[in-house]
């Protein structure tokens, strides 16, 4: 497996969660409060009923909203398909630093399976 097939892959399960989880609107706030998440349309997407989440759990839950997931997923292929580009047409003006860029997003995911150590 290259990397980029790597890359492309947990891209696309990444975008399949934020996907799933989109109830409402794909934006989240934290409401500091109550402990609660709700997106842009005010719908709840978690509803604290006892002394969980904590307030820093549920601001991590809203901080990593589908929005967000949804907008990295494409920053990051976005820069998969340059290095795809310049490797298609033997462009090597930056290839290198991109190709370490692709090295650097793929330690996110160093627990996976698939993951190549020699990626470090």
């Amino acid at each position: 497996m290259t990397i980029v097939e790597f890359l492309q892959a947990r891209l696309a399960e990444d975008e399949l969660t934020a996907q799933a989880a989109i109830d409402g609107s794909p934006g989240w706030r934290t409401y500091y409060d109550y402990r609660d998440v709700k997106d842009d349309d005010g719908h709840f997407i978690v509803l604290a009923d006892s002394r969980y989440p904590t307030a820093a759990q549920a601001a991590h839950i809203a901080r990593h909203s589908p929005a967000r997931i949804l907008r990295e997923c494409e920053i990051k292929r976005a820069l998969i398909a340059d290095y795809l580009h310049r490797d298609a047409f033997g462009d090597q003006t930056g290839r290198g630093t991109l190709e370490d860029t692709l090295k650097t997003l793929a330690t996110a995911w160093s627990g996976h399976p698939d993951y190549d150590p020699a990626w470090s």
